[in-house]
């Protein structure tokens, strides 16, 4: 694969090194940019950096999340590698491995390093015991948490990226919660300025607390929409469906009515998303999971919907666990789980405003469990 490769570097006070891994970056094939991210330097970093032919773009919010999110946004080509600043130098053969490993269905490719000073505690008593746990389809990987990587930005909504030292695992997670395969390839020794206990303590905070909020959302469990009418998926499911969206999962709407207002407001709520897809109701029958989905609910609203929802969970369930949700029908009032919409408040309250509906959303959304295990 040879598509362009835009190259950021995200830089706090690395004036000592910053020249010295823009050159580097430059010699290699199929870079066609540097992008230096000046996140809150107070030394030369960004002069240096221009100097050494850099674009140079400034973060004023301090945290690694915050500058790979605006270096991500500012890069001109979908391919992105993220190389740290504080490199001593890198092996250019070697380095353009993960540029070789580009392939049809692959989203990203880790760079695997070693460096004999340094044991990789996060990688060997949390990032790796976790993903084993929790998403076992990046189990493989030796060195998960390298904040050396090739990704392909189109894949995930790079605004939502986590604001600090976890955003690297975030990138992968999103990924790979997008349906595409992440792999990785020898980069060899690359040696970073030294790291201490204190700073391996605060990186740990941050990841594991990164970790469990990302459990709660659970991007590996898809969610599948069908219903007639866009106004109905906003009003009764937008919130849960926002809220998986901005952790990364994929969230696939099927309507009826394709071409009312409601469907408009719809997509332009879900428009920021790559992992958001909408489609007719008939065509929403035959879907099938994500390549990775470990899970799918089911939401449906009353009426036709929910007797096409029928076969629909009798095919998925027979490959994945499959919920299947019914909206509340009104005449009814029965409601029989509730979920928080954390993030997704904002996207549900927006797409309100747009069909007209002024208040603002309660905290929790309401289904009815119709999966035939509950109702034994």
């Amino acid at each position: 694969m040879s598509d362009p490769v835009s190259a950021i570097v995200p830089a706090r006070n690395e004036a000592q090194t910053i020249g010295r891994v823009i050159k580097q970056l430059h010699g290699m094939d199929g870079i066609a940019e540097v992008v230096v991210i000046d996140n809150a330097s107070t030394d030369g970093t960004a002069a240096q950096a221009e100097a050494s032919g850099a674009r140079v773009v400034s973060e004023a919010c301090p945290g690694m999340g915050h500058a790979v999110r605006t270096g991500i946004s500012a890069a001109r080509h979908n391919w992105v590698m993220k190389v740290d600043a504080d490199l001593d130098k890198f092996d250019l053969p070697l380095f353009a491995r993960m540029q070789d490993a580009r392939a049809p269905g692959v989203g990203l490719v880790k760079g695997a390093w070693n460096d004999p000073d340094d044991d990789m505690p996060m990688t060997r008593l949390l990032v790796r015991p976790a993903l084993a746990r929790m998403f076992p389809g990046l189990a493989h990987l030796s060195a998960p948490n390298s904040g050396i990587y090739l990704c392909d930005k189109s894949l995930i909504a790079h605004a939502e990226l986590a604001g600090d030292y976890a955003v690297d695992i975030d990138v992968m997670l999103r990924v790979h919660a997008a349906g595409a395969e992440v792999t990785e390839v020898d980069i060899g020794r690359i040696v970073h300025d030294a790291r201490n206990a204190t700073h391996y303590g605060g990186m740990a905070e941050q990841i594991f607390g990164f970790f469990l909020g990302r459990q709660r959302v659970d991007p590996m469990g898809e969610v599948v929409i069908l219903a007639e009418s866009g106004e109905a998926v906003i009003r009764a499911a937008l919130g849960h469906a926002g809220n998986k969206l901005r952790g990364g999962a994929r969230v696939t709407v099927a309507l009826s009515d394709w071409q009312g207002a409601g469907a408009q407001a719809l997509a332009r709520a879900m428009e920021a998303y790559p992992t958001a897809r909408m489609m007719t109701l008939s065509a929403g029958c035959g879907i099938e999971p994500g390549p990775h989905a470990a899970r799918v609910t089911l939401i449906v609203e009353p009426g036709e919907a929910l007797r096409r929802a029928g076969a629909l969970h009798a095919r998925l369930s027979t490959d994945m666990p499959t919920a299947l949700w019914q909206m509340p029908d009104p005449g009814e009032g029965r409601a029989d789980i509730a979920v928080e919409i954390g993030t997704g408040c904002g996207i549900k309250c927006a797409a309100l405003a747009r069909i007209g509906v002024a208040e603002r959303p309660a905290p929790r959304e309401l289904f009815v469990d119709c999966t035939p295990e509950s109702l034994l």
